[in-house]
């Protein structure tokens, strides 16, 4: 009888079809491969997910050498993979199976004896070795010992074996590590020892179908360039890093993201259960479903399903969203997986399956790659932007399968149109691509005039009455549209809250744009399309020292767009509506010059030098309580004189314990007729003879900087000895400005 495969050095004939059919109709070595698998993944996740705890707490390793030692089992068993397929190609599965079981059982036997940090490095790098010869060798030989109708639901089995290790193992390593410490090492040695025998007998009992193939040997030579020559294998390499880039952020980034978020350890904890449960309940149903169809619709709909599940995490923040994601993520997993091993298997030449098993290991270079990249990203763009990029790593890894699909087709004389066919067939899309053809142009017709409609309506809906008072909106960092709504209700700008997230979506669609976190002042003039553009343009901080003067600030702002020309022109300007200001000469060097409180602001990022001045005038007017006005109404003095004091104050002393002395001092100093004695005016005030206060009596013209709170405080001192400050004693320390006093320097 003709054998039906032949390849890898095992073959299943029709008469052996018909005999392994009390097993399901499958070769009784899957079987013992497949419960080997979930056994062995169970005892090595009964110990190592608890090596770390050993090498860092026990051993006092530092970070550095902990991840050096995890990750050299990737490094390894990435390019293991493809030698170990090449081996169990050249030299017969049941040789390299035996000795890489073997080898695997001594190095979890000295992972127990391990005492240094050169000790556990080597002996996870043979770990990773080990492993990956295991594996692509076992799943070589499971595809040489079935047919190919068979080989889906045998990769969709091994894959619930390792899940069931993968949910069962730390679960009694949480148990047996807190008994016996690293001795669970020796308990995990004598499991792979058990199955090491058990395996052994078998290759004993069928050793005539697991033996290598007598054909033509391939040479090393030949297998290094497989990936350049097979174009379909080397696109499903590049997706595989992909894929594996992204699938490793669930259990390196995706902890640390829920930890920024609040959330509490027991939901990764419950979203790891439920990626396994869905794994156990659902490989059956889906795999038999992928089964009937081509194996690029498998992939498609798989990658599809871990898109969306990232799309879940980025975009939500309540554990609804992260428990929907785990769940499409899984059912995408549960895809992917054994397809793509399928498919491998398809595109594999006969002489070398292992090595076809082996090259697609180097995919797993993305369990490497992911947890370095994953950390670095979410340091530059957070959690949200992590998961984002995801979606974008996982688009391209269905394009390099699609390629891959593709050039496979092309060598098999199957044109473009009949795979997109097929897979739309598969998916039951060609009746809906047909209707939608055909109602697509009264569609857009209807689209474009509900979005014109919409637009004039929503617009109506949201506008408020009109306001007279300028309000501070905040937005907060990754704020969504509806908290933005909400903070725009709760100010008046808009009117209602629940239809802005429609508005505010389709404005940044339309403008390429999105809204900047920030304080934004809104004008009562301010239409709603000005208020968007507003959000959107950002913000700029600029923070204007105690004592500066107008010259300085405009030094300063011109670094923020504003001109000193422009500057000046502001600060001279009668346009400001203030009681105070009516009394000031016209001339003054700056005409606002003390008037324009010192402190922390944060303005639009379109804002000109007229609303930086508006600002700073309206902290001034806060600051002036009606307790102040009555003091200085009483004490027969303005505003003008008050500042004017100030000032000196300001450029005399910076202490803020000192002031009142200086206050005091000056009091007397005018008492007696004699100068104020300050030399340290600045520009241009110093070389101007009327406010040269060291030769003359008494008080210059007008203020000479802007002064801040303490010094505004010690003069109501001056005035009245009895004075009782309204925020911190001027003879205490620290800054007055940032504790409620006579002029705040918080917006």
């Amino acid at each position: 009888m003709e054998r039906v495969v032949n390849n890898g050095g095992a073959s299943l004939s029709r008469k052996e079809k018909y005999k392994w059919k009390k097993y399901g109709g499958y070769h009784p070595v899957v079987w013992i491969l497949i419960l080997g698998t979930a056994m062995t993944r169970t005892a090595s996740f009964m110990s190592l997910p608890f090596l770390v705890i050993h090498l860092s707490g026990n051993l006092g390793m530092d970070s550095l050498s902990v991840g050096l030692t995890l990750g050299a089992a990737g490094l390894t068993g990435a390019f293991g993979s493809f030698v170990g397929g090449y081996l169990s190609d050249r030299w017969g599965r049941r040789l390299i199976l035996l000795t890489s079981l073997f080898v695997w059982t001594g190095t979890f036997l000295g992972f127990a004896l391990g005492k240094t940090f050169l000790h556990f490095f080597v002996l996870n790098a043979l770990n990773g070795l080990c492993r990956s010869f295991f594996e692509t060798t076992s799943q070589a030989l499971m595809s040489d010992i079935s047919t190919p109708e068979k080989r889906l639901k045998i990769f969709g089995y091994r894959y619930v074996a390792v899940n069931i290790g993968m949910v069962a193992g730390p679960m009694l390593g949480a148990v047996l590590f807190q008994m016996m410490g690293m001795r669970i090492f020796v308990y995990t040695a004598v499991i792979y020892l058990f199955y090491f025998m058990v395996l052994y007998q078998v290759s004993v009992l069928f050793r005539k179908d697991l033996q290598p193939q007598t054909g033509e040997r391939v040479r090393f030579a030949e297998c290094l360039g497989v990936i350049r020559r097979d174009r379909s294998l080397g696109y499903f390499v590049l997706a595989g890093i992909l894929f594996f880039t992204t699938f490793s952020q669930i259990e390196s980034s995706l902890p640390i993201h829920l930890g920024e978020l609040g959330k509490d350890a027991e939901l990764f904890a419950l979203l790891l259960t439920i990626n396994a449960v869905v794994v156990i309940l659902l490989q059956y149903p889906m795999n038999r479903w992928a089964g009937k169809k081509s194996v690029l619709t498998g992939l498609v709909v798989g990658s599809v399903l871990c898109i969306t599940g990232y799309l879940a995490f980025g975009v939500g923040d309540s554990n609804l969203f992260f428990i929907l994601g785990i769940v499409l993520l899984t059912l995408g997993e549960i895809l992917v997986f054994p397809v793509s091993s399928l498919f491998i298997d398809r595109i594999a030449d006969e002489r070398m399956r292992g090595i076809y098993y082996g090259a697609n290991g180097f995919g797993q270079l993305g369990l490497f790659i992911g947890p370095l990249l994953g950390g670095w990203l979410l340091e530059v763009v957070g959690g949200r932007g992590l998961w984002l990029l995801m979606v974008l790593l996982m688009v391209y890894a269905l394009f390099f399968y699609a390629m891959g699909y593709r050039v496979f087709g092309q060598r098999q004389k199957v044109t473009l149109l009949d795979i997109v066919r097929r897979v739309l067939l598969d998916l039951r899309l060609i009746f809906a691509i047909k209707r939608m053809v055909k109602m697509l142009p009264p569609l857009l017709l209807i689209v474009a005039f509900t979005v014109f409609i919409s637009d004039q309506w929503v617009s109506r809906a949201l506008a408020n009455p009109p306001r007279t008072e300028t309000v501070s909106i905040r937005i907060q960092d990754e704020a969504s549209l509806f908290e933005i709504g909400r903070e725009l209700k709760r100010n008046g700008v808009i009117s209602n809250e629940w239809l802005f997230p429609l508005y505010g979506f389709r404005y940044t669609l339309q403008e390429q744009t999105r809204f900047e976190p920030g304080t934004y002042q809104i004008q009562p003039e301010m239409g709603l399309k000005s208020v968007m553009k507003t959000m959107t343009g950002g913000t700029w901080t600029v923070v204007i020292p105690e004592g500066a003067t107008v010259r300085e600030m405009g030094l300063v702002l011109k670094y923020h767009g504003i001109s000193e020309k422009e500057w000046t022109r502001a600060v001279n300007s009668e346009v400001y509506d203030y009681p105070f200001l009516d009394s000031i000469p016209k001339n003054r060097p700056y005409r606002l010059e003390g008037y324009l409180a010192p402190g922390r602001y944060e303005f639009n990022r379109d804002a000109d030098a007229e609303e930086v001045v508006e600002a700073m005038l309206n902290r001034f007017n806060e600051g002036i309580t009606p307790n102040i006005q009555a003091e200085l109404k009483e004490n027969q003095l303005s505003v003008d004189y008050w500042v004017t004091v100030a000032s000196l104050i300001e450029k005399q002393e910076p202490d803020h314990r000192k002031k009142t002395a200086v206050a005091r001092d000056f009091k007397e100093r005018l008492r007696r007729g004699v100068p104020l004695g300050v030399r340290t005016l600045p520009a241009p005030y110093g070389e101007l003879y009327d406010y040269q206060v060291w030769v003359h009596q008494g008080l210059p013209p007008g203020p000479v900087s802007n002064p801040g709170s303490a010094s505004l405080e010690a003069v109501l001192f001056f005035i009245d000895p009895d004075h009782s400050s309204s925020s911190s004693d001027p003879g205490d320390e620290g800054n007055p400005d940032t504790s409620g006093g006579v002029l705040s320097d918080t917006p």
